[in-house]
């Protein structure tokens, strides 16, 4: 099987020998009608030329003797009505015979090759005439196409040979990227290294472009598995904790098995903990969903200024902890066609992170406002803040900003809300400043597109 460098090649050299065959072939046949033509034409001008000049004096045909009846290869004789040569000559080997006027005729001669014969009538007032008589030796095409077949196939070698290392050098100069493109895929899929770039750098070219795309698809493809892995760590450890716990009270409970108390204290451990891995595993479920393409809310008619009261109290014994107070700005009748779980989920959230990250006896807000065409719903804090460079990566699942103060949580709330807030064809935002506090907002369509239906 040939590379499709040697096809290129190949078929550019095909086409290159195809096209010189048929402009020499033209050329041949053109040439040949050409000097045909030109000789007859040459043949007729000379005998009219000579016929013009020829004169009747005295009841005889005048001929004046700086007259040539022979140029440009051109032989012209004069013959009276009776067939007497008057003037000029014809080589012998041309047969003379009884030929149409004003008709070049092609005549065999005695010898080798053949003639051109051409004659005309010269009638005078007298009633005398005369018979002017030209001959032309038709040109040896054999000869002429024979040299020129022999120029032609060195020329089609020539060329052939030209095409075949100009197509080559031009088709591999053009490939290299593509072999740097097909060497770069073959290492990554040897070694697994996602890292890999091909780096053609600017170009403006078809293999530039395919290149770039390549590049983009490899640091979409390292930054998704980089995702998963990622996760795939945080969820283990996510997991991990709970079940030692778990395990240990387990351990624990049977240990002391007579002992009510500690194994009531047990038992509520193990339900804490139990509670809290449901909960990831509902977490990691929506975020499963949402990838696929199957977390469809269930839409009803939602009052968000009832819905934003029942939130704020049951967040009202965990800001408390804190000494978080609680404040709310919410209009009255806002309603929403959503997902009610969905959306208290989504409040919960907001709530929960503000408080996580909360100074202690700071505050704490939920906003829900009637925004024309938009639900406009958000939390704002006075708490520790967020780096800019965090800013993008809070939405990143298991991310936190500050570990240590993780109070039970997972780093997916706020993953969970732009997921949730997404599914309903809104989006998630945040603004932030370090020391002073965040105001996390969510953007929700009254009239669902037909895509989030």
């Amino acid at each position: 099987m040939l590379s499709i460098k040697k096809r290129i090649v190949l078929w550019y050299t095909v086409w290159m020998v195809a096209i010189i065959s048929l402009i020499l072939a033209v050329l041949s046949s053109g040439s040949g009608t050409l000097v045909e033509r030109r000789t007859k034409a040459l043949l007729t001008g000379m005998v009219h030329e000579r016929a013009e000049e020829i004169e009747v004096s005295q009841g005889r045909i005048s001929i004046d003797e700086d007259i040539s009846f022979f140029e440009d290869g051109v032989y012209m004789a004069v013959y009276s009505s009776s067939g007497n040569l008057i003037a000029g000559r014809i080589p012998r080997d041309v047969p003379l015979g009884d030929y149409p006027e004003n008709q070049v005729l092609v005549v065999p001669g005695d010898d080798d090759g053949s003639w051109y014969v051409y004659w005309i009538q010269l009638s005078f007032a007298s009633d005398s005439s005369a018979r002017i008589i030209g001959a032309i030796r038709a040109q040896d095409m054999s000869i002429f196409f024979s040299a020129f077949a022999s120029l032609s196939f060195w020329l089609i070698v020539v060329i052939a040979v030209l095409s075949s290392i100009g197509g080559y050098i031009i088709v591999r100069r053009s490939l290299r990227p593509a072999e740097r493109v097909v060497r770069t895929a073959g290492e990554i899929a040897v070694g697994s290294d996602l890292s890999k770039r091909i780096g053609l750098g600017e170009g403006s070219g078809e293999i530039h472009q395919m290149a770039a795309a390549f590049d983009k698809m490899l640091f979409r493809l390292e930054a998704a598995f980089e995702r998963e892995r990622q996760f795939t760590d945080d969820a283990s450890h996510e997991l991990r904790t709970p079940i030692s716990v778990i395990l240990a009270e387990c351990g624990y409970a049977r240990a002391h098995i007579d002992d009510e108390e500690k194994t009531s204290e047990a038992i509520g451990t193990i339900e804490a903990q139990a509670g809290r891995m449901s909960r990831l595993v509902s977490a990691l479920l929506s975020i499963a969903r949402s990838e696929k393409g199957t977390l469809t809310p269930v839409r009803t008619d939602v009052d968000l200024s009832e819905l934003g009261a029942i939130v704020l109290e049951t967040m009202e014994d965990r800001a408390g902890e804190k000494g978080i107070s609680l404040y709310a700005d919410i209009e009255p009748d806002v309603h929403l066609y959503c997902d009610h779980d969905m959306l208290m989920a989504m409040m919960v959230n907001l709530l929960s992170n503000a408080i996580s990250y909360g100074r202690e006896g700071g505050m704490a807000r939920l906003s829900i406002k009637d925004h024309g065409t938009d639900v406009m719903i958000s939390v704002s804090d006075d708490g520790i803040g967020i780096a800019e460079k965090d800013i993008n990566r809070i939405w990143d699942r298991f991310y936190q900003v500050d570990p240590s103060r993780r109070s039970g949580g997972a780093g997916l709330g706020l993953p969970i809300v732009r997921i949730l807030a997404e599914s309903h064809g809104g989006s998630a935002a945040v603004e932030s400043v370090i020391g002073k506090g965040s105001v996390f907002t969510v953007q929700l369509p009254k009239e669902p597109s037909p895509s989030t239906k």
